[in-house]
């Protein structure tokens, strides 16, 4: 009895380990299926970025978000190896000024609908990067949201004023229009320069032929509002051969700064910052930057 007792249990070892396998087996091609249904209901497109120049620490990240499924998910995070981390950033108005932050809780995509990330608007911040983003250069990163999980994209990378991806894709399904927080005016140009114990975060709005508004966010090297004793902005283009350009800043709030400058055509210009803070002296930094005049005259802001 005890001999055909063990015989019988190991004979039927093998087969509870093959249902126990299948029932795993199972398991598993179950999870990858929801998962592959939930990443199909969202799609990324147009992922893009601009070139930085040399030294930059910072640098912007745009997209359209599609939400095909009934329900609303959020963008909780992302990461990518060429940056220490990347951070989601809203652009609102706060007493009628422009405020960047981080988003808190994630960035919603309602159902049936699409967002897009813009120069102005919300966006991706990489933050840290390895190296100078260059022209033609694709940067890979994972996005995660909160149903879909994670979805890989890869950000093609334009000039330093590129207005958007150079290339155009067609949505995969009719999704409602697209929604963004506070997006600029076609002429306006927006960016970020950094330096090491400063960031910048600056809007050049063409007012009419010849003149620009330039606004000016400081933040410290943690993100937090920088207050300066002084700001001064200049403008050159070497290119053209027209001498810089220096205006003393005109205080707005505690940390937001705006300017207006003459600026004598359009194109490609070099914008500096020279910022004076207490017992730090003085942090000079400069970015290129992309003017865009008008076709017709803009009321002055």
């Amino acid at each position: 009895m005890m001999t055909i007792a063990t015989g019988t249990a190991y004979a039927l070892r093998p087969k509870r380990i093959r249902l126990s396998l299948f029932g795993v087996l199972a398991s598993i091609a179950l999870l990858v299926a929801a998962t592959s249904a939930r990443a199909e209901e969202i799609s990324v497109k147009q992922a893009w970025s601009r070139a930085t120049p040399k030294g930059a620490q910072v640098a912007g990240g745009y997209l359209t978000i599609e939400n095909h499924s009934p329900s609303p998910d959020r963008l909780i995070a992302a990461a990518t190896p060429a940056a220490t981390k990347i951070e989601i950033h809203e652009m609102t108005t706060l007493n009628g000024i422009m405020v960047m932050r981080p988003v808190e809780g994630g960035l919603t995509i309602p159902p049936g609908a699409s967002v897009t990330l813009a120069p102005g608007g919300s966006h991706l911040m990489f933050i840290g990067i390895n190296a100078p983003f260059s022209d033609g250069e694709h940067i890979a990163a994972a996005l995660m949201f909160e149903k879909a999980g994670e979805i890989d994209v890869t950000f093609d990378v334009g000039s330093v004023g590129a207005r958007g991806p150079q290339m155009i894709v067609a949505a995969a399904a009719p999704v409602a229009p697209a929604t963004s927080s506070s997006a600029p005016a076609l002429e306006d140009f927006f960016t970020h320069i950094c330096g090491t114990q400063v960031m910048a975060n600056v809007t050049v709005s063409p007012e009419r032929e010849g003149a620009v508004m330039v606004r000016i966010d400081l933040e410290d090297a943690n993100e937090q509002p920088l207050i300066a004793q002084a700001l001064f902005v200049t403008l050159s283009d070497s290119d053209q051969q027209i001498a810089p350009v220096t205006v003393a800043a005109e205080r707005i709030s505690a940390d937001k700064w705006r300017a207006r400058m003459p600026a004598a055509s359009k194109g490609k210009w070099s914008l500096g910052l020279g910022i004076e803070i207490a017992n730090n002296g003085r942090i000079d930094i400069a970015a290129p930057i992309l003017i865009n005049f008008p076709s017709s005259p803009r009321t002055a802001r």
